[in-house]
C-alpha cells in the first residue's frame, strides 16, 4: 500500500534509512555541464521556488526494502531504498541545510542522524560528522568551512559522493533566493500536517520480492539522477509516437536491463553505464549515415547530448533502429563467428561487442558491429550474413583513411552492398555499378575479383577466406593471388589481378603455396629472414642504409620464396641450405675474390650465410637484440670488414669499406660502433680466418 511520506516521516518511521553498498555515488552535484543543468532545474527552479512561493510538491515513488533486525527483544526496522537515493539524499542536505540557516539543526539532528551511507566509510564517516558541525561563520562560506574543519579528512574529497554533497550544500548556500529570504521553513518541515516536500513510498517487500530483484530493478545506472534524468528529457524528444514512447519506457526498465545485465562491471549491480556505451555507439553510426562527407563545419563529439539526441531521434527510422539494436544485443552476443585480429588472435562479433559496450573507439569494429546490426535489420536472407560482414571487414581494416570525416561515403558504399542476394553475386554481376567511394582501390578490385572467383569456382572460396584470416594478410590477399602466376618479384607489379585467369589447378597450387607460407611464416618469418636481405625486401637508401619493408608479410619476396620451397619438395632446412649453397656457388662464378664484391646486399647476405655455416651460429645471434635494419659506420679499432672496394651507391663509402651493424628504426651516426649491434664477422678476435674460402669450401658440392 502506497503512503505519501514528507523525509522526516520516513526518517520517524524508521530505525534508520540506510543507502545500500550496491548503490551507486550520490551524483547531483557532479561537476558536468548535463548534471549542473538538471540541478539548477531540481534544486534551485523547482525544490527552492516551491518553498519560498509556499508551494507543497511531490516528488513521485521511492521504493525499497525494510530489513528487520532483533535487538533485546525490540525490532528495529531499516529502510534500504532502492529507487530513490538521489532524492532522498539531497532533501537530507536541504534539511540539514534549512537547519544550519536558522540555527535550529538540533531539532532536526533526532530525525537525520537516521539517514546514513553504507556505500563507503567516507561517505558514511561524512555524514555522521556533519550532523555534529553546527555553527557557521558565513552561512554563503559553508562548503569552505566544512572542508577547512579539523574533523574534515581531506581524502574524502576523492569519495563522489562526498564532493557531490559539498557541491549542492554550496548551490543552497549560494542561492540568492535562500539567501535573502527572511521566511522561516524548518516549523514547516516539522509540522506533521504540511506536506512541503513528499513522495509515496512503496514497500517491495510486500509483494514477495527476492533481493535480486530488487537489485535488478534498480540497475540502471552509475549515475541515477543523471539516468532517470536523461530518460525523461529523452522521452519528451521521441513522444512524437506514443506505442514507441510506451514502448522504449517498458523496456528501458526491463528487457534492455537484461539483455545488458553481463556487460556489468565485475562487483557491481548497474547497467547504466554499459547502456549509455551503446546509445553513444548507435547514436554516432547513425549521426554519420547521415552527415555531409568532409564537411566544413565541424562534425559533432558529444552523441550524449540532447541536442544530437534529438536531432537523431526525432527521425522515426532512426529511432526503430536504436530499438532494434538493444533488442539484439542477445542475438549479436551469440555470434562466433570471427572477424578482426587483437593479440595475435581472432576476434567474434561477440567480443567486438563486449568491446564497444566497454567504450571501445576502434574504427574497425565500430564500422563492424554497426553494419552488423544494418545487414540483419534490413536483409530478410540471414544465410548471406557472413559473406557480407567478410567483405565489409576487409575493406574497412585495408582503407588506411577511415577517420571519422570520411564515414558518411564510407557507410554509404557499404549500403549499397546491401541485398537479399549474396554479396559475392552482387559483386560479381554489378561491380560498375557498385562504386565502394573511399575504400581503398586495390582492395575494391580485390573483392571484385574474389567475389568473381568464388561465384565460378564455388570450392575456392574455403580457401580464400582461411588466407584473408590469416594474421600476416588481414583480408588483403591481393599479391598472394598472383603468385601462382609469376616467376619473379618485377612480376607483381606487371601483373593486373583482374587479368588473372584461375582454375582448379592454379587454385590447387594457390592452396600449396599458402601452406608453404604458412610454415616459413612461424616466429614472424625469422627462420628464413637472412636468405631475403639480398631480396627486394630490403632497398638501399639515400642516406646509405638498408632497411627492410614493413609491409613485409605479403611482400612479392617472401611469397616468391614461399612458392620455390613447396615447389622443391624439401623440408625447409634443406630447402634453405640449398638455396645458400645455390647463391655462393653462383656469385663465385661472378667474383674469384668475395673481397671485391661492392653490392651492399650480397656482402650482408654472405656474411650471414658464414654466420650460419661456418662458424655454427643461429639467425638470432646475427640479427643481435631482434635489429633488422643494416647501417654502418668508419672502422674503429677494434673492428675489421673483410671487403675491400667500398658500397655501390653508397655516398660515404664508395671505395673503402664501413663497418656494419644492426639497428631498429634509427641508426645513431654519434654513438660510433657498438659491439652489441656490430656483426659478429666484424669483431677482431676469434677463428674467423679467411672465411670467404671457407663458405666456398662448404658449398662445393663434394661437400654437400
Amino acid at each position: 500500500m502506497n503512503k505519501k511520506y514528507t523525509f522526516l516521516e520516513l526518517c520517524e518511521s524508521y530505525h534508520k534509512i540506510e543507502i545500500p553498498i550496491i548503490q551507486r555515488d550520490y551524483a547531483q552535484g557532479r561537476e558536468t555541464e548535463e548534471v549542473e543543468r538538471i540541478r539548477i532545474k531540481f534544486i534551485d527552479n523547482f525544490l527552492i521556488t516551491s518553498l519560498i512561493e509556499n508551494k507543497e510538491v511531490e516528488l513521485d515513488f521511492v521504493y525499497g526494502s525494510i530489513l528487520t533486525e532483533v535487538n533485546e527483544d525490540l525490532k528495529l526496522k531499516t529502510f534500504i531504498p532502492l529507487d530513490g537515493q538521489q532524492r532522498l539524499t539531497t532533501l537530507f542536505l536541504l534539511h540539514y541545510f534549512l537547519g544550519i540557516k536558522e540555527g535550529r539543526l538540533a531539532e532536526l539532528f533526532p530525525y537525520l542522524v537516521k539517514f546514513t551511507y553504507e556505500t563507503r566509510p567516507s561517505a558514511h564517516d561524512f555524514c555522521k560528522q556533519l550532523l555534529e558541525f553546527d555553527t557557521i561563520k558565513v552561512l554563503e562560506d559553508l562548503r569552505f568551512e566544512i572542508v577547512d574543519s579539523v574533523w574534515f579528512n581531506e581524502e574524502w574529497l576523492n569519495d563522489p559522493t562526498v564532493s557531490s554533497m559539498l557541491k549542492v550544500l554550496d548551490v543552497l548556500a549560494k542561492n540568492e533566493l535562500l539567501k535573502n529570504t527572511e521566511q522561516q521553513f524548518v516549523n514547516n518541515l516539522l509540522d506533521k500536517n504540511k506536506k512541503s516536500i513528499s513522495f509515496y513510498f512503496t514497500d517491495l517487500d510486500q509483494f514477495g520480492l527476492t533481493e535480486s530483484l530488487y537489485i535488478r530493478m534498480n540497475a540502471r545506472g552509475k549515475m541515477l539522477t543523471d539516468f532517470e534524468n536523461f530518460k525523461s528529457e529523452f522521452f519528451k524528444i521521441i513522444r512524437y509516437d506514443i506505442p514507441l514512447l510506451e514502448e522504449v519506457k517498458t523496456k528501458i526498465e526491463y528487457d534492455w536491463v537484461n539483455k545488458l545485465w553481463d556487460y556489468r562491471k565485475e562487483d557491481s549491480f548497474v547497467i547504466d553505464e554499459p547502456f549509455m556505451k551503446y546509445l553513444h555507439f548507435i547514436t554516432e553510426m547513425l549521426y554519420y549515415k547521415d552527415a555531409p562527407f568532409r564537411s566544413n563545419l565541424p562534425y559533432e563529439s558529444d552523441f550524449l547530448s540532447f541536442k544530437v539526441l534529438n536531432s537523431i531521434y526525432s527521425n522515426k527510422e532512426n529511432l526503430n533502429f536504436l530499438i532494434y539494436s538493444l533488442d539484439q544485443i542477445s542475438e549479436l552476443s551469440k555470434h562466433d563467428f570471427k572477424l578482426l585480429w587483437s593479440n595475435n588472435e581472432m576476434i567474434s562479433i561477440k567480443t567486438i561487442l563486449a568491446d564497444i559496450i566497454e567504450g571501445s573507439s576502434d574504427i574497425n569494429k565500430l564500422i563492424i558491429l554497426y553494419n552488423t546490426l544494418v545487414f540483419s535489420y534490413h536483409s530478410t536472407n540471414q544465410s548471406n550474413f557472413e559473406d557480407f560482414i567478410r567483405v565489409v571487414r576487409n575493406l574497412i581494416v585495408n582503407t588506411n583513411d577511415n577517420s571519422r570525416r570520411e564515414w558518411p561515403r564510407l557507410l554509404e558504399s557499404i549500403k549499397s552492398l546491401l541485398t537479399d542476394n549474396n554479396v559475392y553475386k552482387l559483386l560479381a554481376t554489378s561491380s560498375n555499378e557498385i562504386k565502394l567511394t573511399g575504400f581503398n582501390v586495390n582492395q575494391r578490385k580485390e573483392e571484385v575479383f574474389k567475389a568473381k572467383l568464388i561465384t565460378t569456382l564455388p570450392e575456392s572460396k574455403e580457401l580464400i577466406a582461411t588466407i584473408e584470416d590469416d594474421d600476416f594478410f588481414r583480408g588483403d590477399i591481393t599479391n598472394i593471388l598472383k603468385t601462382s602466376f609469376t616467376n619473379t618479384e618485377a612480376d607483381y607489379e606487371s601483373i593486373e589481378l583482374e587479368n588473372l585467369q584461375y582454375d582448379q589447378v592454379k587454385i590447387n597450387e594457390l592452396e600449396q603455396i599458402y601452406l608453404g607460407y604458412k610454415e616459413i611464416s612461424n616466429n614472424y618469418f625469422n627462420s628464413i629472414w637472412g636468405n631475403l636481405i639480398n631480396s627486394g625486401l630490403y632497398t638501399q637508401t639515400r642516406e646509405s642504409r638498408l632497411i627492410y619493408d614493413d609491409n613485409y608479410s605479403d611482400h612479392p619476396a617472401i611469397l616468391e620464396f614461399s612458392k620455390g620451397y613447396i615447389n622443391s619438395g624439401m623440408n625447409i632446412e634443406v630447402y634453405i641450405e640449398k638455396i645458400e649453397r645455390d647463391y655462393i656457388l653462383e656469385l663465385s662464378k661472378t667474383y674469384s675474390d668475395f673481397s671485391k664484391i661492392r653490392t651492399v646486399k650480397d656482402q650482408l647476405y654472405i656474411y650471414y650465410i658464414i654466420h650460419k655455416r661456418v662458424y655454427n651460429k643461429t639467425y638470432d645471434t646475427f640479427f643481435k637484440n631482434s635489429n633488422y635494419n643494416f647501417g654502418w659506420l668508419l672502422k674503429e679499432k677494434g673492428y675489421k670488414t673483410y671487403f675491400t672496394e667500398g658500397i655501390e651507391n653508397c655516398v660515404y663509402f664508395p671505395d673503402t669499406n664501413p663497418v656494419f651493424q644492426v639497428y631498429n628504426q634509427q641508426f645513431r651516426y654519434n654513438l660510433g660502433l657498438n659491439e652489441s649491434n656490430t656483426l659478429d664477422i666484424e669483431i677482431i678476435g676469434g677463428k674467423k680466418n679467411e672465411p670467404f674460402k671457407k663458405i666456398i669450401t662448404w658449398a662445393e658440392p663434394n661437400n654437400v
